[in-house]
């Protein structure tokens, strides 16, 4: 089979030229985490606290950095003529123990995430992979059948159910770092609970793991890279309250902090707080399920009504002090389109900052005509939402709104996060405050779990031509139209309104300015400091 290069092999250290002239080598980063990780199994992590130290101890395949792919393991790859076969090929490279990394750790590792066994809350990120899904959900018990295969010590061959463009840069998630078969047999369930329980590939090694306190990182001298790598020391703490973490980095004792969404003005009039968008988007999930119940919310123009009876440049001033921006969409603009970010690309101003009153009546006159009610306080919507300060001032902004716009009855039920997320799952809700975190640099993270026979979709929203256009999407070859066709679909979903935008987050953080090089990654991670350096 004819093959196209896509990567070709360079030298790491050229991407890092600019400031290997400039480092001091012997400071030591810290910094604070909110809440401890259980553990660092790579299979089993779900959280992008545990992600960020996985992407720290351990060296996938390849690597994101400042939103490129680049490679890790792997020195070069190549891809198909049909898009599906990706052959990756790894140099030489080390545990920490000093045995080689092969290709038969990541055939392991991959069939790992997906064997029943482990349980992976996220074994669907390999269901591009021929087989993966089937073998997961146990429909096939023959492992030999998915699409992943170590054909020696230095070769990995992935093969694809689809093409996939994005899918080399999703394989720098952290879920698909290297875990050694021997060390997770060895452990058994303690894998990876203890720095001493498990080998390492990264940048560092985890020399001291003290749970509930602290992490601390030191430079790992086996990684392939490691002349790339200037930090000699990292610590987390872990401090639960923000105040406290605040004032460490006030008085020197941290390099970096982020800021409550209270404080974040103060520190940004200052000149010190910094922003960015972690690509978190908010929304109101609304259940469209036919129930006799509560007709209104399988009704179309109800849902478009309520989408536009909001305000959402006042929404997220009142909120969250202006530290969320609104969002008129359903993607997140600042992820990759084909050469752009996929906004510029593709602008799409659906909803207006202010909302649209006149607009919003419009469509509940409809929606009245259509549900036989003669007045608007015949409708009674209940919002789902956890209970905690922040959202409990989202929850009464919105209803102020839409009660006043509308006239309807908005009714908000205070619950755990746990009892949020599983009344969610279980489709027990009327609406529900929810949002989505991409797991790779590209719009169809948002759109694929709309799908109507996606387990993520709790909305019970079934559209054959959004299904059709999205799934057209992932087939299309051609970046250009595939783009397009993404745009198609979600212009779809805005119409259909399953989901109403609510707001883009944002991050306030205040850093060491003589710390260089530290990266806030958009999807996976929360910090990265691999090739950090103090000037």
């Amino acid at each position: 089979m004819k093959k196209s290069l896509i990567v070709a092999m360079f030298v790491f250290g050229i991407v890092l030229l600019a400031f290997v002239s400039v480092v001091a080598a012997s400071e030591t980063l810290t910094f604070s985490m909110e809440t401890e990780i259980p553990a660092l199994d790579p299979q089993k992590s779900n959280a992008s606290p545990s992600f960020t130290v996985i992407s720290h101890i351990f060296e996938n395949l390849v690597r994101r950095f400042e939103g490129r792919t680049i490679p890790g393991v792997a020195s070069k790859w190549e891809t198909s003529e049909d898009g599906r076969t990706i052959t990756f090929h790894l140099r030489d490279s080390k545990w920490s123990d000093g045995k080689p990394v092969t290709a038969h750790d990541f055939e392991y590792t991959i069939k790992r995430l997906i064997d029943p066994k482990t349980a992976a809350e996220y074994a669907f990120a390999a269901y591009y992979i021929k087989g993966a899904e089937d073998f997961n959900k146990g429909k096939t018990k023959d492992a030999s059948s998915v699409g992943v295969k170590a054909i020696d010590d230095k070769t990995l061959v992935v093969t694809l159910k689809e093409p996939t463009p994005y899918f080399v840069g999703f394989l720098a998630h952290g879920v698909f770092a290297p875990s050694r078969r021997d060390v997770v047999e060895k452990y058994g369930e303690a894998y990876a609970t203890g720095a001493d329980k498990v080998v390492y590939n990264g940048p560092f090694v985890l020399k001291e793991w003290k749970h509930e306190q602290v992490k601390i990182f030191e430079k790992n001298p086996t990684y392939w890279n490691s002349k790339a790598i200037k930090l000699d020391r990292a610590e987390i703490m872990v401090i639960p309250d923000t105040a406290t973490a605040l004032n460490m980095f006030e008085n020197g004792e941290f390099d970096l902090v982020d800021v409550p969404s209270n404080l974040f003005k103060m520190y940004r009039d200052q000149g010190k707080a910094k922003l960015f968008y972690n690509g978190a988007l908010d929304w109101i999930r609304v259940n469209v399920a036919k129930n006799p119940d509560r007709p209104w919310l399988s009704n179309k123009n109800f849902r478009k009504a309520m989408a536009w009876a909001i305000d959402r440049e006042s929404y997220t001033a009142t909120s969250t002090k202006g530290l969320y921006t609104p969002a008129f969409r359903f993607i997140l603009p600042i992820v990759q389109g084909v050469k752009e970010q996929y906004g510029k690309e593709h602008p799409l101003p659906f909803y207006t900052p202010k909302g649209d009153a006149k607009k919003a009546k419009m469509y509940l006159d409809s929606a009245l005509k259509e549900l036989k009610l003669s007045k608007p306080s015949e409708i009674t919507v209940e919002y789902l939402i956890q209970d905690q300060e922040e959202t409990r001032l989202m929850a009464e902004t919105l209803q102020q709104q839409i009660q006043k716009n509308l006239g309807i009855n908005f009714k908000i039920r205070l619950v755990t996060r746990k009892q949020r997320a599983q009344l969610e799952q279980a489709k027990n809700y009327e609406l529900v405050y929810s949002g989505w975190m991409p797991d790779y640099d590209d719009p169809m993270t948002y759109e694929e779990i709309w799908l109507s026979d996606s387990s993520h979709n709790t909305t019970s929203y079934a559209s054959p031509e959004y299904d059709k256009l999205v799934k057209g999407a992932m087939l299309e070859k051609n970046p250009t139209k595939r783009m397009k066709m993404i745009f198609e679909a979600e212009k779809r979903i805005l119409d259909d309104a399953p989901l109403i935008p609510l707001q883009m987050r944002r991050k306030a953080w205040m850093i060491n300015p003589k710390l260089k090089n530290f990266s806030r990654p958009l999807v996976g991670a929360e910090y990265d400091f691999a090739f950090a350096y103090f000037q």
